[in-house]
C-alpha cells in the first residue's frame, strides 16, 4: 500500500484521545434526599483515580473510527510505487533510423547501423521493437516485434537514399505507432546525423508526457564537402546557328586545403565539354562551359564533378525544353496600316524561351485549324466574335487579348470578350498625358517590374478608351483618373485580357520606353498561359506535366510506369527519385510531351549539424489517453483510479454510528447503585 499524503499519517496520534477519556471517567453519585442519618452507622470509603481500562468494545470502537478517518486523509491507494512499476515492466523502443542523402558521407552510415545494433542489443527477450526509415518523409519499416533479429535484418538491408531529411515526420509516425504500443516502458531512439536543414517542422510536435525520447548522433563534425549546387543553361541564337551556354555554381564546405577538380558537362549521356577548377576550402565558384551545339529539341544534361565523401551531390541534373515557338494569331482590321502594329510585332520577335511568332489573320477567318495551333489570338482595336469556336477554345485554355483604340472608342463596342464596354475616348492631350496609377503588383502580368515599379510610371497616355469592367472582371491597373486601363476575366481554363494602353506609338509614348518590351512579352506569356519550366525539380515535388490532359503516362527513372489519373485542369504526380522522368500521352512511344530533371533539395548538402537539445527543445509534451503504453503511471494516477479514501471515509462514519449504538444501550445507558452492607447485620 502506498499513500499519496503520508504527512496525514501523524494524525494516528489521535487514538491516544480516546483512551484517555476511558482512564479518565469516574462513577458520579447522584445525591438523594433522606431523613436523618443519626440511626445509621457511618461507614468511611476511599476513592481513587481509575488505572485500568473496564470497556473495552467501546474503546477500540473509537479507537477504529479515529484510524480510519487519518488514511482516508492520507490517501491510500495499492500497487507497487511508479518506480517499481517502471522497473518490472517490458520495454517498447521505436527505433528512427536516419536513411537521407547526408548519411552516405564517408563512414557515417556504417556508424548509424552500429548504433541501432547497439539498441536491439540492449533489448531483453521481453522487451518489443519497431523500426521508423525516414527521410523527406517516413514509413514504419517493422511494425512491434519481439524477433530482434527481423529488426537488425532490415537496418542491415537498408541504404542511404538521394532524399532530403524531414525529422519531423518520423516522429509523427513514431507518435502514432504507439497507439498500438503492447502493455510497457516506451521510448523513442533517434539514430541521425541530425542535419539542421532536416529539423524544419520539428517545432510544435508534441509527444505524450514522460516518454522518453533518446538521440545517437552519429555524424562528426565538421564535415567536408564538395556539391553541384545550381545550373543555368540558355539557347544563343549567334551567326545562324542556335548553341548553348551552360554555367554551374559548385559550393564547397570545410575543406582542409583548395581542392583541385574536374568538371564535366554531360549531355544525352555524353561529355561535351570539360574544365578544371581550383575549389577554395569554403565557399562557391562559378563555372562556364564553352558554348556548345544545341538541338531545337529537349536537351538532357548534367553537370558532375570529381566524386568526394558524399558522391550523391557531386551532380546535377537538367533538363531543357525544346525551342517551341508560342504562335500568336494577330487579328487586324483592314483599314490598319502595316507600321501599327510594328512596335509589337518587333518587340515579341526579340527573345527566345520560347520563340513567339506572329500571324496575322483578318476579321472574320478565324477558323478551328488556325485557333488549333495558335496560344493566343490578339485583336487589334476590333472586337471579337462572341461565342462559337473561339469560345470553346477559351474555355479549354486557349488565351484572348484584345488593344481597345480609337476604332473601338468610337463605336462604343459593348461587351467586348465578356470583360467589358467601350464607352468613347478621353482625351488627355492638353494636360500633357495620363499615367498609371494604379497596378496590382501582385498579378504575374507586372511580375518583371517588381524590382523597378518606376519603369510603369513614366509612360505617357495622350487618348485612351473609356472602359466599363463588366461583373467578373478583374481591374489590374487604372489610369491616374481612376478610368481602368486593363481588364482580366477566368474563362473555364483560359483567360481573356482586355488593354487600352496604346502600342502604337500615336496614341501613347510606351513604345518608345524601355518597360514596353517586357511589357509585350509577359503579357503575351501570360494571357496564352504560359509558364516557364523550370531546369530541374527537387525530391518530394509535385509535377504537372504540360501538355498531358488524357491518359497520361509517367516514365520514372527506375523505368516504372505510372498511370495517374487526370483531371480538368491536367495531371500530377509526386516526384519521389531522382533522375529524369518523362511524360507520354497515350503511350510510351517517340519523344514524350514533357521531362522533367530530379535531384535532391539543395540544403541536403549542408551538412552543419544540430545538437540533440535542439531537437528535444523543439518538442512539446500531451496528455493522450489514447496512447499505450507510454509510461508507468504515477502515484496521483493510481489514486485517482482507485480512491480507496471514499471506503475509508463511508466505514468511519459506520464505525461512529456503532459506537453512538454501543455508548447508549445496555448497562452502558444506566446509572448504577452499589449497596454495601454493615458487616455487624449481616453476621447478625
Amino acid at each position: 500500500m502506498g499513500f499519496l499524503v503520508p504527512a496525514f499519517l501523524a494524525g494516528l496520534a489521535a487514538l491516544g484521545i480516546p483512551l484517555l477519556m476511558h482512564l479518565r471517567a469516574r462513577n458520579e453519585e447522584t445525591p438523594t434526599r433522606f431523613p436523618s442519618l443519626m440511626f445509621l452507622v457511618r461507614l468511611p470509603i476511599r476513592t481513587s483515580d481509575r488505572r485500568r481500562v473496564t470497556d473495552w468494545p467501546l474503546l477500540l470502537l473509537r479507537a477504529l473510527a479515529v484510524a480510519v478517518l487519518v488514511l482516508a486523509f492520507s490517501r491510500p491507494f495499492f500497487g507497487r510505487t511508479p518506480e517499481a512499476a517502471a522497473a518490472g515492466r517490458a520495454r517498447n523502443v521505436v527505433l528512427l533510423l536516419d536513411r537521407s542523402m547526408s548519411m552516405g558521407h564517408g563512414g557515417t552510415w556504417a556508424a548509424a547501423q552500429d548504433s541501432a545494433r547497439a539498441v536491439l542489443a540492449a533489448l531483453g527477450a521481453d522487451d518489443q521493437a519497431s523500426l521508423v526509415l525516414f527521410d523527406e518523409e517516413a514509413e514504419l519499416a517493422q511494425p512491434w516485434t519481439r524477433d530482434k533479429a527481423a529488426v537488425r535484418a532490415l537496418v542491415e538491408a537498408t541504404v542511404p537514399v538521394e532524399r532530403g531529411t524531414r525529422i519531423g515526420a518520423a516522429v509523427r509516425v513514431a507518435r502514432s505507432a504507439l497507439v498500438s504500443a503492447p502493455p510497457g516502458a516506451s521510448e523513442f531512439v533517434v539514430v541521425s546525423d541530425l542535419q539542421r536543414s532536416g529539423l524544419a517542422g520539428v517545432a510544435g510536435l508534441e509527444l505524450p508526457k514522460g516518454l522518453p525520447m533518446r538521440v545517437a548522433q552519429v555524424a562528426p563534425a565538421p564535415r567536408a564537402n564538395t556539391s553541384v549546387r545550381a545550373v543555368e543553361a540558355q539557347r544563343l541564337a549567334t551567326e545562324g546557328r542556335v548553341q548553348l551556354q551552360v554555367r554551374a555554381r559548385v559550393v564547397t564546405r570545410d575543406l582542409d586545403a583548395p581542392r583541385a577538380v574536374r568538371v564535366a558537362l554531360r549531355l544525352a549521356g555524353r561529355d561535351v565539354a570539360t574544365r578544371e577548377v581550383t575549389l577554395p576550402p569554403s565557399g562557391e565558384l562559378t563555372v562556364a562551359f564553352a558554348p556548345v551545339a544545341a538541338p531545337a529539341t529537349a536537351v538532357e544534361g548534367e553537370v558532375l564533378v570529381d566524386a568526394d565523401a558524399l558522391p550523391a551531390d557531386d551532380r546535377l541534373r537538367f533538363a531543357l525544353p525544346a525551342d517551341d515557338a508560342l504562335t500568336v494569331l494577330l487579328v487586324a482590321p483592314d483599314d490598319l496600316a502595316r507600321d501599327e502594329t510594328l512596335y509589337l510585332e518587333r518587340a515579341l520577335a526579340i527573345g527566345r524561351a520560347p520563340v513567339v511568332r506572329v500571324e496575322r489573320r483578318r476579321p472574320g477567318t478565324l477558323d478551328a485549324a488556325a485557333l488549333d495551333r495558335a496560344a493566343l489570338v490578339l485583336f487589334w482595336d476590333v472586337a471579337p466574335p462572341s461565342g462559337g469556336a473561339l469560345a470553346d477554345w477559351v474555355r479549354r485554355g486557349g488565351g484572348v487579348a484584345v488593344l481597345a483604340g480609337p476604332r473601338l472608342g468610337a463605336r462604343r463596342a459593348a461587351g467586348v470578350a465578356g470583360l467589358g464596354a467601350v464607352n468613347g475616348l478621353a482625351d488627355r492631350r492638353a494636360s500633357g498625358g495620363a499615367m498609371l496609377g494604379d497596378l496590382r503588383d501582385d498579378h504575374p502580368l507586372f511580375a518583371p517590374f517588381r524590382s523597378a515599379p518606376a519603369a510603369l510610371v513614366a509612360p505617357r497616355f495622350h487618348r485612351y478608351a473609356r472602359l466599363e469592367p463588366a461583373v467578373g472582371s478583374d481591374v489590374l491597373a487604372r489610369f491616374d483618373d481612376g478610368a481602368p486601363a486593363i481588364l482580366e476575366r477566368r474563362e473555364g481554363e483560359g483567360r481573356a485580357l482586355l488593354l487600352t494602353l496604346g502600342f502604337d506609338g500615336v496614341e501613347s509614348d510606351l513604345p518608345l520606353q524601355p518597360a514596353f518590351l517586357p511589357l509585350a512579352r509577359r503579357l503575351v506569356l501570360h494571357a496564352a498561359g504560359f509558364e516557364s519550366v523550370p531546369l530541374w525539380r527537387v525530391t518530394g515535388e509535385s509535377w504537372s506535366p504540360r501538355g498531358v490532359r488524357r491518359d497520361p503516362v509517367i516514365a520514372a527513372p527506375d523505368g516504372q510506369l505510372i498511370r495517374p489519373e487526370a483531371e480538368g485542369s491536367g495531371v500530377a504526380v509526386v516526384l519521389e527519385r531522382v533522375g529524369m522522368w518523362a511524360a507520354y500521352e497515350g503511350r510510351v512511344d517517340g519523344a514524350p510531351r514533357a521531362r522533367a530533371a530530379v535531384n535532391v533539395p539543395a540544403a541536403e548538402s549542408e551538412l552543419v549539424g544540430a545538437s540533440a537539445s535542439e531537437l528535444l527543445l523543439g518538442v512539446g509534451e500531451s496528455a493522450d489517453s489514447t496512447l499505450q503504453g507510454v509510461a508507468p503511471p504515477t502515484a496521483i494516477e493510481v489514486e485517482s483510479r482507485q480512491r480507496v479514501w471514499r471506503w475509508l471515509v463511508l466505514l468511519a462514519a459506520l464505525l461512529l454510528v456503532a459506537e453512538s449504538v454501543v455508548a447508549s444501550r445496555g448497562w452502558r445507558g444506566r446509572a448504577r447503585r452499589a449497596t454495601i452492607e454493615h458487616p455487624t447485620r449481616s453476621q447478625a
